[in-house]
């Protein structure tokens, strides 16, 4: 059952890595014009009900893409920690994370320096910064729940 959670993982992992790209590969109008659809749909919805107070109406497209790095790094993050902590064993927990985030800030740098090839596009560090914001707080909570989860089964 493990040794197919680890495939399992593995290709979670990878399938957010190619949304990534995906969304990073757009050209700059079809990218704004995606963000421009969300944000009038999150705007025109009941999902607007949870959008926090501070969100500016004017900027909101620009505050949709900003937490859509956040979401989508959250999630990188999550399944990249599971990833990492099914595949190696001789490293503890704490270094665990410790990869994991160097990885997934290996990918948000990698992610920006392809957008400078994209059209209509641009290499921001702030997004490197944005994307940490989803990806750290994201990580600790999976190593906190996986440390957890080793005190409870060797408590049994």
């Amino acid at each position: 059952m493990k040794n197919h959670a680890k495939y399992l993982a593995l290709a979670v992992t990878l399938a957010i890595m190619a949304l990534i790209f995906f969304f990073s590969a757009q050209q700059g109008a079809a990218s704004y014009e995606l963000s421009a659809v969300v944000a009038d749909t999150v705007q025109h919805s009941k999902a607007s009900a949870i959008t926090p107070v501070w969100f500016d109406v004017e900027n909101f497209n620009a505050n949709v893409r900003k937490w859509a790095h956040v979401y989508i790094y959250c999630a990188l993050g999550v399944s990249m920690m599971v990833t990492v902590y099914l595949w190696t064993h001789r490293i503890t927990l704490w270094q665990q994370g410790l990869l994991t985030a160097a990885l997934c800030m290996l990918y948000a740098i990698s992610d920006e320096v392809h957008q400078y090839f994209v059209p209509s596009r641009a290499m921001l560090l702030s997004d490197v910064g944005i994307d940490a914001f989803g990806f750290l707080p994201c990580i600790a909570v999976t190593c906190l729940i996986i440390w957890l989860l080793q005190r409870r089964k060797a408590a049994r």
